[in-house]
């Protein structure tokens, strides 16, 4: 019995003595490869359904969708969660079949945008609202930037968690001709793994194309490609922008934030 209790206690010593000492804390990404801005083109003239979906398949995205809604009488920056009213019939099963009714989804404009980075557990750690003062159309651009604009990369991403985003949510705002209220719902979800280049010049994803990026951070993102844009990173005709990010929650994480 003896001899058992001190092959184990050795055997313990061992494992310990063995086990790695850089080891990634569960719930900590390896890598995350998340674009830090977007150069979104408005691109009204695709599938009036809003089925267009480039990025879905792309390395380092796990879950994508779209979708066009017609609001339910509330203003663009409620809740994702309240006054969205899908048009469609419902099927023997209770499935909504927007075709069927034909709906006009065809987008005049776009005249607002709200855009959201969640972290795992799917709560909001930033949310950017642009207001238009005069109206998006075709070709015109949207820059919006990420919250992992605001990692440091001499810090380890388990020090500054609440900077790191899981998944986005786009929704953008506009009027069809028969002056009703249109939102297109875009929503994905990167895998966290290192060297994916999860969205792409070129993409179309809803109402909008990608005109261009900053990429990822390579000390965060090995081997990922670090497009350099071509274009000034400003808002460009947003009249009012809102940005929020979760403070508390970063705070709580143990991010550092700026002394301002």
């Amino acid at each position: 019995l003896i001899v058992m209790i001190k092959s184990s206690i050795i055997l313990a010593a061992l494992v310990a003595l063995l086990a790695p000492n850089g080891a990634r804390p569960q719930g900590v990404p390896e890598c995350t490869c998340s674009p830090k801005a977007f150069q979104f083109i408005v691109s009204l003239d695709l599938d009036p359904l809003c089925k267009n979906n480039d990025i879905e398949g792309n390395a380092g995205i796990t879950e994508v969708s779209t979708g066009c809604f017609i609001e339910a009488g509330v203003p663009p920056d409620s809740p994702i969660s309240e006054g969205i009213e899908e048009i469609g019939i419902k099927d023997d099963e209770g499935m909504m079949i927007p075709e069927e009714l034909n709906p006009d989804f065809v987008l005049m404009n776009i005249t607002s945008s709200i855009f959201k980075e969640f972290n795992e557990d799917g709560d909001i750690i930033t949310e950017t609202k642009q207001y238009y003062g005069s109206t998006l159309e075709n070709g015109n651009q949207i820059n919006l930037f990420s919250v992992s604009t605001s990692l440091d990369p001499s810090v380890s991403l388990e020090d500054q968690i609440g900077k790191v985003p899981y998944s986005v949510e786009i929704r953008l705002f506009g009027y069809n001709d028969e002056g009703q209220l249109i939102s297109n719902i875009i929503r994905w979800s990167y895998d966290m793994s290192c060297g994916s280049d999860p969205i792409q010049t070129g993409d179309t994803i809803g109402r909008i194309t990608v005109g261009d990026l900053i990429g990822p951070w390579p000390q965060f993102c090995p081997k990922a490609p670090s497009p350099s844009p071509s274009y000034s990173m400003s808002y460009g005709k947003a009249s009012k922008t809102t940005t929020k990010t979760n403070k508390a929650y970063n705070s709580k994480m143990g991010n550092r934030e700026s002394s301002d």
